[in-house]
């Protein structure tokens, strides 16, 4: 399992490779566990989805990332750069963006499962797609 390191700057952002390789516990008769990760955050509501990054997007410049979030890359790659370092994420990789982290998100398409420390929130969709 993986875990966010309090050592250091809290705000860097943490790759965690190849975590779909990792063994699986069973737990009971049928049931299968991984943790992927961990970060120590305070309580708050969680939200969990899907997101997807497609061509037209265009580079995201965040000076301070509103939420605690991980991402699981499905598919694609997520270029980012950060304290002038580039950082790629790959299928089977887990990304923890802590709240408050300064980065640039570079337009690369991809798709990610996400957690995030927000309440639900009623998006509005721009154009509804299918996943």
């Amino acid at each position: 399992m993986a875990s966010s390191s309090k050592a250091g700057n809290k705000l860097q952002i943490q790759i965690f490779q190849g975590v779909n390789s990792l063994p699986l516990v069973n737990t009971k008769p049928g049931a299968w566990v991984c943790d992927l990760g961990s970060a120590e955050i305070s309580d708050n509501p969680y939200t969990g989805g899907i997101f997807v990054k497609d061509e037209l997007a265009e580079d995201l410049d965040s000076d301070s990332f509103p939420v605690n979030e991980w991402k699981y890359i499905l598919e694609g790659e997520w270029h980012m750069i950060q304290n002038g370092k580039k950082l790629i994420a790959k299928p089977g990789d887990v990304v923890f963006v802590p709240k408050g982290a300064a980065f640039l998100s570079l337009k690369n398409p991809f798709k990610a499962f996400f957690v995030t420390n927000r309440g639900g929130v009623d998006h509005k969709p721009y154009v509804k797609a299918k996943l």
